[in-house]
């Protein structure tokens, strides 16, 4: 059994082929995040009419992935993110036994003596310890399931799944939540690639932050509503060449802010040796992934940050992946099957 398993910060997916009928894949989402509701018996009895589950934690009750949102208008606080900041929780024991019971029920029993899950771990990849804390506590979720993980790197992943018509050749980007994940590649082989701590929750948080977006407990105490801001993107379908009313005007400086720093690490992978060496002059594809990259006019704002980076000579194209949001577990899946006929071949030999 092949399987994926992308772990990103607003969602977990995952994917596999269908045992009955291999030529179609099967996919789950859920949301990584959770949902604390006081623990009484109207809260109770409401959860149980409407046939969401939950579990009782420190006198609260804990609506947990999906269901999370069904039970959001319960409570006054904003859901927690299970993978704040894409790092798994070191002080937080609860959420680090739902991303458990997550990943159980996204899995599929393995049937065979030969089962491989690759992955993708959220946060920036530096080789520090919380990285690499992180890295091992997901990669024992996965084994825990009977697999032996592979971690890829998401933008890589993402390539492997749209860049065919390019020959695997050019710019994959990936604008996640928490992070931004960049990889040049020469057929299918990747040169070179950069994390970079900047993505979608940063613009959300900021829109916030700056607009006094808030909900309140029953103390008073204030939250940030970022939901509250996600749901204004998508209903107001915001167009960063065209923005109305100040709200949207501010959407276009933060994405402009994060997409210029994303030309500028493109341009420094560019200018590496290796990078020049493998490529020469080569004008490159850049394909665009992740749920960031989805709002209107984002690819003519980051064509105009390569002409200000003086690198708009050196792409190609710059386009978006079908089905963004899914990119990244459908390469990773990829990924695996290529794997796994590598090690069928070296054995064999």
């Amino acid at each position: 059994m092949i399987c994926a398993i992308d772990f990103g910060s607003c969602r977990i997916r995952s994917v596999f082929r269908n045992p009955q009928t291999p030529e179609r894949l099967k996919m789950f989402s859920e949301r990584s995040e959770y949902a604390l509701l006081t623990n009484t018996e109207q809260h109770r009895l409401t959860l149980e009419a409407q046939a969401v589950p939950y579990a009782e934690c420190d006198q609260a009750l804990v609506v947990f992935g999906n269901q999370a949102a069904s039970a959001q208008w319960l409570s006054r606080v904003p859901r927690t993110a299970l993978l704040a900041g894409g790092l798994v929780p070191s002080d937080d024991a609860p959420a680090r036994q739902m991303l458990g019971l997550l990943t159980e029920s996204m899995l599929p029993v393995n049937s065979s003596t030969r089962n491989l899950c690759v992955m993708t771990v959220p946060g920036l990849r530096d080789g520090s310890d919380q990285a690499m804390k992180n890295q091992a506590f997901l990669h024992r979720l996965v084994q825990m399931r009977g697999y032996q993980p592979l971690v890829v790197n998401s933008a890589e992943a993402a390539l492997l799944a749209t860049c065919s018509d390019a020959a695997f050749t050019g710019v994959s980007l990936v604008m996640g939540a928490e992070t931004t994940t960049i990889c040049i590649a020469r057929l299918g082989m990747v040169i070179a690639s950069e994390t970079i701590a900047v993505g979608g929750n940063w613009i959300d948080t900021e829109l916030a932050k700056d607009f006094r977006v808030q909900m309140f407990d029953e103390a008073g105490t204030a939250y940030l509503d970022i939901e509250s801001i996600r749901q204004w993107k998508i209903e107001s379908r915001v167009n960063l060449m065209n923005p109305f009313g100040d709200r949207e005007r501010m959407t276009v400086r933060l994405y402009t802010i994060m997409l210029d720093r994303v030309s500028r690490t493109v341009t420094q992978l560019l200018d590496s040796p290796h990078v020049q060496l493998a490529l020469s002059k080569q004008r490159l594809s850049v394909m665009l992934a992740g749920g960031a990259v989805m709002a209107d006019g984002v690819v003519k704002l980051l064509t105009e940050q390569f002409i200000q980076h003086d690198i708009a000579d050196r792409i190609l194209s710059v386009r978006i992946a079908s089905d963004p949001e899914t990119a990244v577990v459908r390469g990773a899946l990829m990924f695996g099957e290529l794997e796994s006929r590598a090690l069928k071949s070296e054995t064999a030999a």
